[in-house]
């Protein structure tokens, strides 16, 4: 083939040939804090640029989010937390740990705390709307519960006396509340009530990448430090 006609070959050449593969992934914040860095997101997009897959990041509230992955309209769901409750039918873990985040129990300051975690069972916890780890409280609780749509509001539901406790991480008490509502609050017992985990999900027609993307995935967060949320 001519010269000339070689370069005006590659000139022409579609461009997307070479191009990455774009997956669209909702994006889940549970810390309800936009300024927040969210490292495992770097993460994730590291893992997928090692398989030339381009991530189209969509923030959306969790069931939402987890209906479009269901149906196979998104590609991915980032981070939900694996609770007993989680439907995951038509949907692939990824078995590498993201978050973990270590859930204490906070009740009013002037409130004694329950002397046996067996014993929260007969007090009222108050959550947050759409955010699906709550349900493992509403679920113990025999007193019934409250859901609201604040950080704030959920202080003042124990204030008035209208909920009994709620939990939360450490750390999102510091993001999410200022100094007077924190100084209403103290948590519980000299541990953490429970922890749970958070993984990436992929809907099962990429059943194929599945494993790769998992040893991608391993091995970016294998090289970073553990990213707790105590």
């Amino acid at each position: 083939m001519p010269t000339r006609l070689l370069i005006l070959s590659f000139l022409f050449t579609p461009f997307f040939i070479n191009a990455a593969a774009l997956m669209k992934v909702a994006v889940l914040d549970y810390d309800l804090d936009s300024g927040e860095d969210e490292p495992g997101l770097d993460y994730l997009v590291e893992a997928a640029a090692q398989i030339d897959i381009e991530l189209e990041l969509i923030p959306l509230p969790e069931a939402r989010a987890h209906r479009l992955v269901q149906s196979g309209e998104l590609d991915g769901e980032a981070f939900p937390y694996e609770i007993p409750t989680r439907d995951s039918s038509h949907m692939i873990k990824i078995d590498v740990p993201i978050e973990s985040s270590s859930l204490w129990i906070w009740v009013p300051r002037d409130q004694n705390c329950v002397n046996d975690p067996n014993q929260l069972s007969n007090f009222k916890p108050v959550g947050l709307n759409g955010i699906p780890y709550f349900d493992i409280f509403y679920q113990l609780s025999e007193m019934g519960f409250e859901k609201v749509s604040t950080p704030h509001i959920m202080v003042e539901m124990l204030r008035r006396g209208r909920a009994d406790y709620f939990p939360a991480t450490k750390r999102s008490i510091e993001f999410l509340l200022d100094e007077t509502d924190q100084a209403l609050i103290k948590p519980c017992f000299n541990e953490p009530f429970i922890t749970i985990t958070s993984y990436f999900y992929l809907n099962e027609k990429h059943h194929a990448i599945a494993d790769l993307f998992q040893q991608e995935l391993a091995e970016v967060v294998s090289l970073h430090p553990d990213d707790d949320d105590d």
